[in-house]
């Protein structure tokens, strides 16, 4: 299901989707999801099953919400917007944006990553892909690496980046962002 478009849901309906999300990433931090129920989602919500159901099929149904929402912003938030940068600044912010994204919402990400929600993650990784394949075919990008695939390089750089991110999510302590940045640097051969 996708909920890209909610311009129809009422004001109501909104915040009834919005308690339902926020009582789910509270739950996540706290208890597995595969120990949560719709009952349990609902107390924490302060809303009734058939509302719950109104909304969302399942808790599963729910979760995906969730982290559409968290993708959409995601993607708001880390891609720079400054379209004057070289293409080697636009991707090592757009690396930095990533990290304090993630730092930010660390707790829930990693309740995420333990849930069983990895189809998301290829959801996620496909539309990153997407998008930083249509930035790299672009002229500045392509006029200071012609001989690379766009196409190649934004799986090679998605990929690893999505395997960079889950492995310092689920490390304890985690090592600084900057740690990570610098090393970054080392892998982005464009100027």
């Amino acid at each position: 299901m996708n909920y890209q478009n909610e311009d129809h849901l009422d004001l109501r309906q909104k915040k009834t989707r919005r308690l339902l999300v926020e009582a789910l990433a509270q739950l996540l931090t706290e208890r597995p999801f595969q120990e949560l129920s719709v009952v349990d989602i609902c107390r924490r919500a302060m809303v009734h099953r058939t509302t719950f159901y109104a909304h969302f099929n399942d808790k599963q149904e729910l979760l995906h919400y969730l982290l559409e929402g968290l993708e959409r912003e995601c993607v708001a938030t880390c891609l720079p917007q400054d379209p004057d940068r070289s293409p080697r600044e636009y991707l090592l912010t757009a690396a930095q944006n990533v990290f304090q994204f993630f730092a930010q919402h660390r707790t829930l990400y990693r309740a995420c990553l333990n849930s069983g929600a990895d189809t998301r993650v290829q959801t996620l990784e496909a539309c990153a892909a997407g998008e930083l394949c249509r930035l790299l075919s672009e002229p500045r990008f392509r006029a200071v690496s012609p001989q690379v695939d766009p196409e190649v390089a934004a799986r090679f750089y998605t990929g690893a980046m999505l395997a960079l991110i889950r492995w310092w999510l689920s490390s304890d302590p985690p090592l600084p962002a900057s740690h990570l940045l610098a090393n970054l640097e080392q892998f982005i051969p464009i100027q």
